[in-house]
């Protein structure tokens, strides 16, 4: 094929292709410059997880603590069952696929670190290590908690941590 022939196709080519992303809205006619787009072409960014339990918290969470450029969430939550692989939890039951979901779906980089409290009679232990850590305070499971310049900036416990509309607005 010479030349003018690959030239030629090459600009059909082109043209074919800026005409598509003109009808699919990608570009503006007017100004032929890329705009924002839908919100269905976004790309989802991934979702990294930690597991941790009282054990090997310290390590993990001085990692955590030192990451940069990312949304960072703590998720307090019980240990699964293994008598019935469920969690012994029924509400971080309810509110993890919830979690999940939503952190999945934002277009931000999210960090989470999911934190197993234990079984339920080491979490209804009043001296539980994250009952007494001041920097937790924490009272029940799950609790979503968004992790900023050394500190809690937000906070969903228990009976909130399934609410889609409340996940969104700790994310924002």
């Amino acid at each position: 094929m010479g030349r003018p022939v690959k030239l030629a196709l090459y600009l059909l080519i082109f043209l074919c292709i800026s005409e598509r992303l003109l009808r699919l809205g990608f570009v503006n006619r007017e100004e032929q410059i890329p705009v924002s787009l839908p919100r269905k072409h976004l790309r989802k960014m991934p979702l990294k997880m930690v597991d941790v339990t009282p054990s090997d918290f310290d390590q993990a969470f001085e990692k955590f603590n030192s990451e940069n450029g990312r949304i960072k969430f703590i998720l307090f939550l019980a240990d699964i069952d293994p008598s019935t692989s469920v969690s012994w939890c029924p509400d971080c039951v309810r509110a993890e696929p919830v979690i999940y979901k939503k952190l999945e779906e934002s277009s931000s980089d999210v960090l989470l670190l999911r934190a197993y409290v234990g079984d339920r009679p080491t979490w209804r232990t009043p001296n539980h290590p994250w009952r007494i850590d001041s920097r937790f305070n924490l009272k029940g499971v799950p609790t979503l908690v968004r992790w900023e310049n050394g500190s809690v900036q937000g906070r969903l416990e228990d009976h909130e941590a399934h609410v889609p509309s409340k996940i969104e607005t700790l994310l924002s």
